[in-house]
């Protein structure tokens, strides 16, 4: 049988400590770890789109470093759709050759918010 043998760096062995042991923290450390964390994780838009389809837009939206709970709320030519709530994918329904502001604001438990926002005109046609 072979033995293999592994080398382990002292940052690694600290950083597996303290998720097995957390309260070995002293408090002064414990307070930078998680405020270096909540700052490094602010919420992000990372994309968005609204794809044009015979009388229909197929839209969606993508963020990152969100703390719960999580929004988002869409408006469609500055009127507020409560049944795309909470959705990152929707499908809006739309009249041809007109131009559409389409909306999507992100909000996060901490307060902050970031708008996805598109003027996508409506195709005409079959889907």
């Amino acid at each position: 049988m072979r033995r293999t043998s592994y080398k382990l760096a002292l940052p690694a062995v600290a950083a597996a400590g303290m998720l097995v042991f957390p309260g070995a923290l002293p408090a002064s450390a414990s307070a930078a770890t998680s405020s270096s964390v909540i700052s490094a994780a602010a919420l992000t838009l990372t994309g968005g789109s609204c794809e044009g389809l015979a009388r229909r837009f197929l839209c969606s939206v993508a963020f990152t470093g969100a703390v719960a709970p999580v929004s988002v709320r869409w408006f469609v030519d500055g009127s507020h759709v409560p049944a795309y709530d909470n959705r990152t994918f929707v499908g809006i329904g739309c009249q041809p050759t007109f131009r559409y502001d389409i909306r999507a604001v992100i909000s996060d438990g901490t307060g902050a918010s970031v708008e996805f926002r598109s003027s996508p005109v409506c195709r005409s046609g079959n889907p």
